[in-house]
């Protein structure tokens, strides 16, 4: 545990750049220095993938389908064989999207570990066997370890979800949507063990953030074995995590709804303006995280797109989830759809990587806005049937203006006395979002 003058320290250096977010929010984000690369990457992958794979009904079904820990061990985790793993063909799909990060699960709420633990804590119900891939069943490849190098081969930042419940371990049972704690006792021993594993996990694979899920009983000072993890157990974990390793990346779910970690994160909705500090929201393609057999009705390629274009323009990062099956490969569904969000990508990524929220005050019918030193750029998700588009009056000199992807074809446009009027080609360069590039001077910004 951390002494107290350094908890006293880290969250004095967390309040202040709390502050100066929120006074420099209806500008830009004061970002981090370490969160620079995230901020600018935009769009990352999300994966899901444990023991509850093979079962492909969910990664809540242990939970959802009240399986007891010896069954739920023996009858599901016990046919988990994920031999047709492939690091390549994940990050390569990754890439093909326009990705620029991954964040895969070490260990979700089943307690399962996807690498091998020597924390003798996290058993089986017998006790004689660690709860994780080699120990438990046998399989000696390190897949994390596999994605983490295939990740460094591509360029794409490697990333770890981990999660505080533990509906597997002996001092919790799954119970009220959250889990209870045998006694005071065995959470203090369960906090050191928990430590212990995300020790491990820094050391070992060295990941740009960790995502942590299973956070959400009540936001209570005093704890109780129902509502076992506080406050002040959050203080201290990110505290430790920054004292193994300063550079790293950590999201709200120490203990969420409190503003704590470096970043706030929706999960399957978009905030209907920009927040207060960095965002990320994460979405399912289908309705289901982990593998679920049972459903396979996808989002279309344009929602994605205009999910991502939506949270962009508000200042947020799209993490995007993918289930691979219990033996690790992808649903064959998700290559078309992650291939044709790439397509999109190639010809307007300008306007995603690196770019921010829209310098205007209201969103059009038609439409969205994104930003970036430089660039204005119009997400136009109706083209108009006319070739007429305005837009609302920027401060900035305008230099050119031009469909994205073909900058040696210039837009005619006038300014008028309350706003811009494009003259566009009349048929969509893209019939999901077509992109018109305004180049200007400076940042834009919104003359009124």
């Amino acid at each position: 545990m951390m002494t107290d003058v350094v908890l006293k320290k880290t969250f004095t250096v967390l309040l202040v750049s709390f502050v100066l977010i929120c006074n420099t929010a209806k500008s830009q984000y004061a970002i981090p220095g370490k969160m620079k690369w995230w901020y600018d990457d935009r769009f990352g992958m999300f994966i899901h993938f444990g023991s509850y794979s093979c079962f492909g009904h969910g990664e809540w079904v242990m939970y959802n389908e009240k399986w007891e820990k010896e069954a739920y061990q023996e009858q599901i985790t016990r046919k988990f064989n994920p031999a047709n793993f492939d690091a390549k063909t994940i990050v390569d799909l990754a890439k093909t999207a326009g990705m620029k990060y991954i964040v895969i699960t070490a260990k979700h709420h089943e307690g399962f570990a996807m690498w091998r633990t020597e924390v003798a804590g996290f058993s089986d119900v017998t006790g004689s066997k660690i709860y994780d891939l080699y120990h438990f069943l046998g399989f000696e490849r390190d897949l994390l370890m596999e994605l983490k190098n295939e990740c460094d081969r591509q360029g794409i930042k490697f990333c770890l979800y981990y999660s505080i419940l533990d509906w597997n371990h002996p001092s919790q049972k799954a119970e009220n949507y959250y889990s209870v704690i045998s006694s005071l006792d065995a959470k203090r021993e369960y906090v050191e063990e928990m430590n212990m594993q995300l020790k491990e996990l820094v050391t070992r694979y060295k990941p740009a953030v960790l995502w942590f899920d299973g956070d959400w009983c009540k936001n209570l000072d005093t704890v109780t074995l129902g509502d076992w993890w506080n406050k002040a157990d959050a203080e201290q974990l990110y505290s430790y995590l920054m004292s193994l390793d300063s550079s790293l990346i950590i999201n709200e779910r120490v203990k969420r709804d409190l503003v704590m970690g470096d970043f706030s994160c929706p999960e399957q909705k978009i905030p209907d303006t920009a927040l207060a500090r960095p965002w990320e929201t994460c979405q399912t393609m289908n309705g289901s995280w982990g593998y679920d057999a049972r459903d396979t009705s996808f989002k279309p390629v344009s929602r994605m797109i205009h999910e991502l274009v939506q949270v962009v323009s508000r200042d947020g990062n799209y993490l995007l989830n993918v289930g691979p099956k219990g033996d690790g490969s992808l649903q064959e569904r998700l290559v078309p759809l992650l291939t044709s969000i790439g397509d999109w990508m190639k010809t307007n990524g300008e306007s995603i990587y690196g770019a921010t929220r829209s310098p205007f005050h209201e969103e059009p019918p038609w439409g969205l806005y994104t930003k970036k030193n430089g660039k204005l750029f119009v997400h136009v998700f109706q083209w108009p049937e006319g070739g007429q588009l305005s837009i609302p009056l920027i401060k900035n000199k305008i230099i050119d203006v031009y469909v994205a992807g073909k900058s040696d074809k210039k837009l005619a446009y006038t300014v008028g006395t309350d706003s811009i009027t494009i003259t566009l080609p009349l048929e969509a360069p893209d019939d999901i979002d077509g992109v018109v590039e305004i180049e200007v001077d400076g940042v834009p910004e919104a003359a009124d």
